[in-house]
């Protein structure tokens, strides 16, 4: 009886100290950063592609969500501008002042897509838009997603330190498409070219077509720089389902 009791205590001391433990690890850790979440019709659980916004700010990545709902994926849309107080002005605090938070909060939030009851956690992807291409390139070099596609991306920014993903890229890497166009007067073709050339040197899993007929935010009908084309945007939501089923997980 008297060991009963003293196996009782103890399990119930470890009990308690587990429950400490969890709850410093949940305090220590904030919350993760703001986002929405989209899914299609029907239980799930779905393939779940993380969209990021460009440097215009959070509402440019709701185009992307009605693409891939129809196609089937669940989305998630973090913006991760808010919490660090950057906008259009100061975009460049993305890649030097805030890049390794930055890292961290994607990281973050994939652990959460994870954990979601509607999110197959074995198909991960992500979509990144101009500067939302860097954190998508980022996200697929370093192995945090299956596959993750790049749309007019940053790939080089010489008024910041950090501004080329090419860095990230490995012969380990998991596969990036990167999409750009020929007619870019934000993220010119003549210096994106090498970071391209020179990430896809690294990773032979590094996929990229160049579009001669487009310019930059092709996808964006309201937008003044380059212009809107319609053939392109249809093309790159295409070409970027495809490349997700190429890398999906049965």
């Amino acid at each position: 009886m008297e060991n009963e009791i003293i196996k009782n205590s103890i399990k119930n001391i470890i009990i308690l100290i587990n429950f400490i433990f969890i709850s410093l690890i949940t305090t220590a850790n904030s919350e993760p950063i703001f986002h929405d979440k989209y899914y299609p019709n029907g239980e799930g659980p779905f393939p779940v592609v993380i969209a990021l916004h460009t440097s215009s700010g959070y509402k440019t990545v709701k185009k992307a969500v009605k693409g891939f709902i129809k196609s089937g994926y669940a989305v998630y849309t973090p913006d991760f501008f808010k919490r660090h107080g950057l906008s259009h002005k100061n975009r460049f605090q993305t890649w030097t002042k805030y890049r390794l938070t930055i890292e961290k909060e994607l990281i973050e939030l994939l652990e959460v897509a994870k954990i979601d009851p509607k999110v197959n956690p074995k198909n991960l992807f992500a979509v990144g838009y101009s500067n939302g291409g860097y954190w998508a390139s980022f996200l697929a070099a370093k192995n945090y997603v299956n596959a993750s596609a790049s749309h007019y991306g940053v790939w080089s920014w010489p008024r910041t330190h950090n501004g080329y993903p090419a860095r990230y890229f490995s012969k380990d890497s998991n596969p990036l498409l990167a999409l750009h166009g020929n007619k870019e007067t934000v993220q010119k073709i003549k210096y994106v070219w090498p970071q391209i050339q020179k990430a896809s040197s690294k990773s032979l899993r590094l996929k990229y077509h160049i579009f001669n007929d487009a310019g930059h935010s092709w996808d964006c009908k309201s937008c003044k720089k380059d212009g809107y084309n319609a053939n392109v945007t249809k093309r790159s939501l295409d070409m970027t389902l495809k490349f997700f089923k190429e890398n999906t997980i049965n």
